[in-house]
């Protein structure tokens, strides 16, 4: 199977635009967008801009893409710029039958290859908490706090950190809880695992990825996985690629102007691995 992976788009036209055309061009079996997909919500209007974005921009880009390549099928992730009432409108585009969103709950199947998906960051000084977590048990709660999306009149609400990320399992107890479907099968983790050089930020000098992805990792061999949330990560580190415990996990890293992606075969993924600017 043919997959097209890319991740961190934040909604922007000028990369949706290279990503139709990469589309084009390779004509994957699979596209598998891999977290913070939409435009950053507003903090005051979050169901009506980023939700909204979904239908109005979103929605349209897809049913073009199918029409022109009716056998592309797409995977969607959440990633933490994302707000929980944005995963509610983005399941309407699957109920319409335009994409399947990816969980750690649910084991997704794509012509033969199983699925899981992670969505959690580990906590960042960005304002929407939705899908943050502590990384482990145990874990120290940062000192910033920052909104969810929530029920009331005005649809978030901000959140203490202590009592957010005391009340909500941590990224490991989450992720053991998942079914490892059989071989062969593919993690989406919107956040890398820690220590790889696909977690470094410039102007931070200690790795920002995630120690349960990498423990989930190491303890159930995925035949690969794709990762995003640090943009400028193969910028800094040099790598977009690298091996955990015999494991290749890919960040492909994102630009404002010029898309990041990556394509391989699934039956032959380290010969047939491609990045649209790095390879």
């Amino acid at each position: 199977m043919r997959i097209c992976y890319t991740s961190d788009l934040h909604g922007r036209d000028m990369l949706y635009d290279q990503l139709a055309e990469l589309l084009r061009q390779e004509q994957p079996d699979l596209a598998i967008l891999g977290g913070d997909m939409l435009p950053d919500g507003d903090d005051h209007d979050p169901d009506g801009t980023q939700a909204a974005w979904v239908h109005a921009h979103l929605r349209p880009r897809l049913e073009l893409w199918k029409r022109a390549l009716p056998d592309l099928t797409f995977a969607f992730l959440m990633g933490n710029h994302d707000w929980l009432r944005s995963e509610q409108a983005v399941r309407a585009e699957q109920d319409a039958g335009l994409l399947t969103v990816l969980e750690v709950n649910r084991i997704w199947s794509c012509q033969g290859v199983k699925f899981l998906g992670c969505p959690l960051s580990p906590p960042t000084p960005h304002w929407v908490k939705d899908y943050e977590r502590l990384d482990e048990n145990g874990d120290a709660v940062p000192d910033f706090g920052g909104s969810v999306w929530a029920t009331g009149p005005d649809g978030i609400g901000e959140v203490n950190a202590e009592q957010h990320f005391r009340t909500r399992p941590s990224m490991a107890a989450e992720l053991a809880r998942a079914t490892v479907p059989p071989e062969p099968w593919i993690l989406v983790a919107h956040t890398p695992p820690y220590d790889t050089g696909l977690d470094r930020l410039p102007n931070v000098d200690y790795p920002i990825g995630s120690k349960a992805v990498r423990a989930f990792v190491e303890s159930n061999r995925p035949l690969c996985a794709l990762h995003g949330h640090v943009h400028e990560s193969p910028e800094v580190t040099g790598h977009w690629a690298n091996d955990v415990s015999g494991v290749l996990c890919i960040n492909p890293g994102q630009k404002h102007e010029q898309l990041h992606a990556v394509c391989f075969d699934t039956d032959r993924l380290r010969g047939s691995l491609w990045h649209t600017v790095l390879s």
